[in-house]
C-alpha cells in the first residue's frame, strides 16, 4: 500500500465544486485558498456545445470555469455561502455550486525544487 492510501483518513472533510462564467474561476480561487479549513483549491477552464443554441451548420461554444475546494467539515458550509455570494450564484444565469462529503483526500502540496 502507498503512503498516499493513507493520507486524509481522519479528518472530515467536504468538497464543494462550483461551476461559474468564465473568468470568475481565478477570483474566487484567491478568494479562499488561504481561509482556515481549506485544505485544497483547483481552478480550470471547461469548454463544450450547447446542444440547445445549436443551429444548422454552426456550432455554439459554452465556456465556464471550474473551481473545487477541499475543505474541513467544520467550514465547509462558511466557505460554501462565500463562494456562492462571491459569484453571484443566486442570480439566473451565473452557474451552479454543490456540495458532497468526501471520504478519503489529501491537500495538494507545493513542489520544492
Amino acid at each position: 500500500m502507498s503512503v498516499l492510501a493513507h493520507i486524509g483518513y481522519g479528518v472530515d472533510k467536504k468538497l464543494i465544486t462550483a461551476i461559474v462564467a468564465s473568468g470568475q474561476g481565478m477570483k474566487l480561487m484567491k478568494l479562499v485558498e488561504n481561509r482556515p479549513g481549506i485544505l485544497s483549491v483547483t481552478h480550470h477552464h471547461a469548454r463544450g456545445s450547447d446542444s440547445r443554441r445549436r443551429r444548422p451548420g454552426r456550432v455554439s461554444w459554452s465556456e465556464k470555469d471550474v473551481l473545487m475546494v477541499l475543505v474541513e467539515a467544520p467550514q465547509a458550509d462558511e466557505t460554501f455561502a462565500l463562494l456562492f455570494t462571491s459569484a453571484g450564484l443566486g442570480e439566473p444565469h451565473q452557474g451552479v455550486i454543490f456540495m458532497e462529503a468526501v471520504r478519503r483526500g489529501h491537500p495538494l502540496m507545493p513542489f520544492a525544487i
